[in-house]
């Protein structure tokens, strides 16, 4: 991945200092619009998560989170809108590397491919009814679904 030899490199130069990394997310409801996908992530982090990761050098924030739909969940995605925009997030990885992560959450909607985790970064994959108000593993993905359960309207930002 371009992205992680990028942070690799750049984490060699400054340690675990606090940088900017900017994230995308995606919600993509089941047919009954009650349900989210989210994944079991495969790193040390706890708790459900939406798909997304961080947006590539070079690439747009949609076009970003169109290729981690791909990569983590094995299906296509387009984008059918921007829900919110998080840009006060700071994060500690369990490496111990700190980051601000402002994230560009977008609504899609499935064109294809086949569900199925990769199981590196994502061990499984579930849709989640919102109405069990899931644990997400941090405060930035649970605030997303905490936007989408109380239905505040498209557009928000933080």
């Amino acid at each position: 991945m371009v992205m992680e030899q990028y942070f690799k490199n750049l984490r060699k130069k400054i340690g675990h200092e606090e940088i900017i990394m900017p994230g995308v997310a995606g919600i993509l409801f089941d047919e009954t619009h009650q349900k989210v996908l989210m994944e079991q992530r495969g790193d040390a982090e706890i708790g459900w998560s939406l798909v997304g990761g961080m947006q590539n050098l070079g690439e747009s924030a949609p076009t970003s989170l169109i290729h981690e739909y791909k990569e983590e969940t094995g299906i296509d995605v387009k984008i059918k809108a921007l829900i919110g925009v998080d840009t006060n997030f700071h994060h500690t990885f369990p490496s111990g590397d700190k980051a601000q992560i402002p994230m560009f959450l977008f609504e899609v909607e499935r064109v294809g491919g086949t569900l199925i985790a990769d199981g590196d970064e994502t061990l499984s994959l579930k849709f989640v009814p919102l109405s069990e108000q899931p644990k997400m593993y941090n405060k930035q993905h649970q605030l997303a679904i905490d936007q989408i359960s109380n239905q505040v309207p498209y557009g928000w930002y933080l």
